[in-house]
């Protein structure tokens, strides 16, 4: 039987728990991941999981102008990097969906 894992292994198998979540995994395809890899019972897993799905719960509590502004941000860096590799279609989608986002309809 293994021992007690560390904190910066609770981190780890977390975050892994996490990724593995917004993958769309199965709580009982983590479970099986869990004992695989790390050796751990259902009931740790589960703690696991609570936790991860804590902070995705904590990455998705954003309120409506924080998201716009953070897609606005993105959909603005895919417009650069289009024009710059000559992909001005996809730059013009990027701004039809930008003005989308805001209201402006084009």
């Amino acid at each position: 039987m293994a021992g007690r894992s560390t904190a910066v292994e609770t981190k780890f198998r977390v975050d892994a728990v996490y990724k593995l979540l917004s993958e769309a995994w199965s709580r009982q395809q983590i479970i099986q991941f869990a004992a695989d890899e790390w050796g751990v019972t259902e009931r740790h897993t589960d703690n696991y999981i609570a936790r991860a799905r804590d902070l995705l719960m904590a990455d998705a509590d954003m309120q409506r102008p924080a998201w716009l502004a953070e897609a606005l941000q993105r959909l603005r860096n895919y417009e650069q990097q289009a024009a710059k590799r000559g992909q001005i279609q996809t730059a013009v989608n990027s701004v039809a969906m930008q003005a989308k986002l805001i209201g402006i309809e084009v």
